[in-house]
């Protein structure tokens, strides 16, 4: 298997964005739109490439 990821932030934006939602109690359950299993990862981004989707993760089995 081969895992690609991306870096969008900073460590300090990382750890600035995380004392916000810890600060701020945010739900971050309720951001995600979509939820996958591993198995269903190419089921997931067939449709993330559709572009209508929200925002979506993807969890280990």
């Amino acid at each position: 298997m081969t895992l690609v990821g991306s870096w969008t932030f900073s460590k300090q934006g990382q750890a600035e964005c995380a004392e916000f939602v810890a600060d701020q109690r945010v739900d971050v359950d309720r951001l995600f739109t979509h939820r996958w299993k591993l198995e269903q990862a190419e089921e997931a981004y067939r449709l993330f490439d559709t572009q209508t989707t929200g925002t979506a993760v993807i969890l280990p089995s």
